[in-house]
């Protein structure tokens, strides 16, 4: 008999699964039923509750524990804590007394405090920086004879002390370091907001003494110097490092970069260096004289404070300012928190007077009322005197002696002032200021620094400060409102109105007023051309402004004259206009804000609108002006 043979053929598999795959999947099936079933009797035999597990044994128990909680237990006379003194036995352990040491222990500390190693401080920007612009007339040198600029008169620099020559410079305080820098002297005057806010106590009138004037586009930017906050930075970094000198541990300003950027639309803004030489040489060469400002040296960075580094920064960090032609800066030359500031300090100087003149007896001998050498002698501590920069010999910051460190303190802020000249009428700037101080740590032992690269780095530079807003160099056109006499009034066809215009002369560089008579929708430029025959419309030299009248509103008449009528009047709305600029801005002219402007220039106003008389005394031909009769008697005046 043969072995059977046992084939893997795919043919051989094939008929073994059609003859047999149902023995295979009863088999697999009987399996599964089995291991289930055994499961089962298992369950029953091991898994079966026991008695304590039973419901009625729980319930049993919750019912007997419920019983236990509601009953009330009162525990025997041996187990009370009152009969066992049990206060007795803690108080010992609710106040530990450690005995001290028999005698001191010499050695306990360490014989010198761990002093920290020397870092580079954070300079700080300056803050909340602001730019005003606007047009003047500044006081300028006169034209030298013959057309050449004699040897005195060259450009200079508006600093009085020459800038340092050559050689590195040492560390501030030290043999070799920058020494404070001379400031320009200006002339005293008596202190005290003149009219209208101003400050340097100059009359609004022009000084014939100041030669010609000449009209220029500006932009003031200010801000705040943290000299408070600086002086924190310092004493924070080197007062508890193990090399502690106070000349050289005192925060000093070396220089500061200033950029400019044009707004233009559509474009990215480019930030461009402002070059300060050139503008320092144009300065010297341009400005007659500087404008005197009494109030300005406590508010600016003392000299010990500002050893400039005049190779970089010529001009200060509180920039001077030239003598205007006609009128004064006032306030717009100062940040608005050293205007708020100057007023408390007014405000309380005079509540301080009030109170010692309160006190004073009548009897100003005795000792407690004002006696000579007082306040007008130039008593700092007096009331009504005025704070200095003068040494006390206390707290000496720097080498021989300085500002005193409570008026640091006493004031937060330095003024920052630059004024930028190089600008265009028409234009939009913003302006940003990086702030550079001398580096205090310079050619110190490396054993002292926490990093050895501190001591080769001259200068440290603050980070960038925010921009100011953009600001718009006005072309110094200016169009004024005011109301006309009730005859003028009636002889005006309806629809037109008149506008006085200021503007700067062809010739001569000064301003002017002229007359216009225009109606809605007219160009404001004065054109003696347009004039016609018995119908005037333009008064006063030929002026583009390019202004564009919008709308008018409010009474056209001056009541002025009707109001010794001897009957109560109501008060009229005021005359305004509205008028579209070249570049779309607008721009708002009023009565009552265009009457101080009229009257300060109201001298190179011609006659038809109010000026000077002619050499003849006699009225110019013509028809009537609607601006009214200037050689007219006043009302009520005698013939």
């Amino acid at each position: 008999m043969k072995k059977p043979r046992v084939s893997f053929s795919k043919d051989a598999l094939l008929g073994l699964l059609i003859n047999h795959g149902e023995k295979f999947v009863v088999a697999l099936f009987t399996l599964f039923a089995c291991t289930l079933a055994w499961g089962g009797v298992e369950a029953l035999r091991n898994l079966r509750p026991k008695e304590g597990e039973r419901p009625e044994a729980i319930l049993d128990n919750s019912k007997k524990t419920d019983e236990h909680i509601d009953s009330v237990k009162i525990a025997p006379d041996s187990e009370l804590t009152s009969e066992k003194g049990l206060s007795a036995l803690v108080s010992p352990w609710l106040s530990v007394k450690v005995p001290p040491a028999s005698r001191p222990l010499m050695l306990d500390k360490p014989l010198f405090a761990e002093l920290a190693k020397r870092s580079s401080p954070d300079i700080f920007p300056v803050e909340d920086l602001q730019a005003v612009a606007g047009v003047i007339a500044i006081a300028a040198k006169p034209a030298p004879a013959g057309g050449r600029q004699a040897a005195a008169d060259k450009p200079t620099e508006l600093d009085v002390a020459a800038a340092p020559k050559g050689g590195k410079p040492g560390r501030p305080g030290q043999r070799g370091g920058t020494q404070a820098a001379a400031q320009p002297v200006m002339p005293i005057q008596p202190v005290g907001p003149g009219p209208s806010g101003d400050m340097s106590g100059m009359p609004p009138a022009a000084d014939v003494s100041l030669g010609q004037p000449k009209l220029l586009p500006y932009v003031v930017v200010t801000g705040l110097i943290p000299v408070k906050k600086q002086f924190e930075e310092y004493d924070r970094r080197f007062v508890a490092a193990s090399l502690h000198d106070p000349n050289i541990d005192t925060p000093r300003w070396n220089s500061y970069r200033i950029e400019r950027a044009e707004i233009i639309p559509g474009a990215a803004e480019k930030w461009v260096p402002v070059d300060m030489k050139s503008l320092a040489r144009q300065y010297s060469a341009e400005w007659l004289r500087l404008q005197s400002e009494p109030m300005i040296g406590p508010l600016q960075l003392p000299p010990e404070l500002e050893p400039r580094d005049r190779a970089v920064a010529p001009i200060p960090f509180c920039s001077p300012l030239p003598q205007l032609a006609d009128g004064s800066w006032g306030f717009k030359a100062l940040h608005p928190w050293f205007v708020d500031h100057l007023v408390r300090e007014h405000e309380a100087r005079k509540a301080k007077e009030k109170a010692a003149l309160e006190v004073a007896p009548d009897d100003v001998f005795g000792g407690a009322g004002p006696v000579p050498g007082g306040p007008m002698m130039g008593d700092p501590s007096a009331p009504g005197s005025m704070p200095t920069n003068v040494d006390t010999g206390m707290g000496a910051m720097g080498p021989g002696g300085g500002t005193p460190r409570h008026a640091i303190d006493a004031m937060e802020y330095r003024l920052f002032r630059f004024v930028d000249f190089a600008v265009r009428p028409g234009r939009s700037y913003r302006y940003r200021v990086r702030v550079v101080c001398w580096n205090p740590n310079l050619n110190l032992p490396t054993r002292h620094l926490a990093d050895a690269a501190l001591t080769k780095k001259q200068t440290l530079e603050s980070p960038t400060s925010d921009p100011t807003p953009a600001t718009l160099v006005p072309d110094g056109r200016q169009l004024l409102v005011q109301p006309v006499k009730k005859d003028a009034l009636k002889k005006l066809k309806p629809g037109l109105a008149p506008v006085v215009v200021l503007g700067e002369k062809p010739k001569g560089d000064a301003f002017a007023l002229r007359g216009l008579i225009m109606e809605v929708g007219g160009l404001a430029n004065v054109d003696m051309r347009a004039n016609k025959k018995g119908d005037p419309r333009a008064f006063g030299e030929d002026l583009v402004t390019d202004r564009v009248l919008l709308d008018s509103r409010g009474d056209r008449q001056d009541r002025a004259e009707t109001a010794t009528a001897g009957k109560p009047t109501p008060p009229p709305e005021p005359f305004e206009m509205i008028f579209l600029r070249p570049d779309g801005s607008f721009e708002f002219a009023s009565s009552a804000e265009s009457q101080p402007q009229i009257d300060r220039y109201r001298q190179t106003a011609p006659p038809e609108i109010g000026g000077p008389l002619p050499a003849a005394a006699q009225p110019p031909p013509g028809a009537a002006s609607p601006f009214g009769n200037p050689f007219a008697p006043p009302a009520g005046a005698p013939r």
